[in-house]
């Protein structure tokens, strides 16, 4: 039976890797530790943890789709609503959550799954 140990990485899209950065590695913490790329492309690597990542290719022609809270139906295009990373202590998710709110970032209630 295979045994996994967590998500190598989630790739997700950006029209503005720069604008990327600073949010997962500035704002976040979270290591910049891998970077491809060529002209016309980029693809970067944050770590969660030891064994997770997300990483983010650089496609400047890509468009935003609109804001929305987490779990709210949507129609037409759609591509991602959420991602969700384990802390340690709940003291953590605030300090995350006032970080997002003192960068003007739009923050949902805190949720317990």
């Amino acid at each position: 039976m295979i045994k996994f140990t967590g998500i190598s990485h989630l790739a997700m899209v950006t029209h503005d890797m720069d604008t990327t950065i600073r949010f997962w590695r500035d704002l976040l913490g979270m290591r910049l530790v891998a970077g491809l790329g060529r002209t016309g492309y980029r693809h970067y690597f944050f770590e969660i943890s030891p064994h997770d990542m997300i990483a983010f290719f650089e496609w400047p022609d890509v468009t935003k789709i609109t804001e929305k809270d987490h779990g709210v139906p949507v129609k037409g295009p759609f591509a991602f609503d959420h991602v969700s990373f384990e802390v340690e202590c709940d003291e953590d998710l605030w300090e995350i959550k006032n970080r997002f709110e003192a960068a003007g970032i739009w923050v949902s209630e805190v949720i317990d799954h």
